[in-house]
Parts: structure tokens; sequence; C-alpha cells
């Protein structure tokens, strides 16, 4: 993780000074949260916990109707 932070500096640097930092700031954490949620993703299909999550809503909720 320190090396993205330090590729961030450098690229601050290189551009000149702070302009554009909040939008390279963004970016990071915007790349970070997609990471995370691929993971959470690929996570989710190998324990089939999707299927099984929406077949307990649709029993809940037939339930509740009928």
């Amino acid at each position: 993780m320190s090396s993205i932070i330090n590729i961030v500096r450098r690229a601050t640097r290189a551009v000149g000074g702070e302009e554009g930092q909040a939008t390279v700031e963004y970016t990071l954490v915007g790349m970070c949260a997609a990471g995370m949620a691929s993971l959470l993703l690929s996570w989710i299909n190998k324990t089939s916990l999707i299927g099984k999550f929406f077949g307990s809503v649709t029993k809940h909720i037939i339930g509740l109707l009928g």
C-alpha cells in the first residue's frame, strides 16, 4: 500500500503541487473500493450465498403474503 502512496505523491509533485491532489485521492479510493467489491463478489459467488439469500427472502415474502 505504501508503494501506491509513493506513486501518488510523485505524480502530485510532477504536476506541480497539490492541484489535482483531491482528484488523485478520489481515484485511489474508488480503485480500492472497486477492488474490495470485486473480492466480495467473488467470495459470494464461490459460497453460493446469493442464491441462498434470495431463496430465503422469497420464502419469507411468500410466507407473509399467503
